[in-house]
């Protein structure tokens, strides 16, 4: 995972950060809502595709939250 900045919307477009255009290499992409979070896809997105992006989120959300746990302790 990379993080590429923050997108900033202005008069209803959505602005990218310049690193964004370096690894960018398509001109369309899929958004999806996941929680609170709102997440760009290299389109198309199929149905396969969307649950492992599911399960690999549900995933990384549990072990984060068993760091948490433990360091609270």
């Amino acid at each position: 995972m990379k993080y590429l900045g923050i997108v900033k919307r202005q008069n209803g477009n959505l602005s990218m950060p310049d690193t964004f255009q370096e690894v960018a290499t398509l001109h369309t992409y899929e958004a999806i809502q996941m929680g609170g979070d709102i997440l760009l896809l290299s389109a198309p997105l199929d149905r396969e595709r969307i649950k492992q992006i599911e399960k690999l989120a549900n995933q990384s959300i549990e072990e984060h939250r068993k760091t948490l746990e433990g360091l609270a302790k």
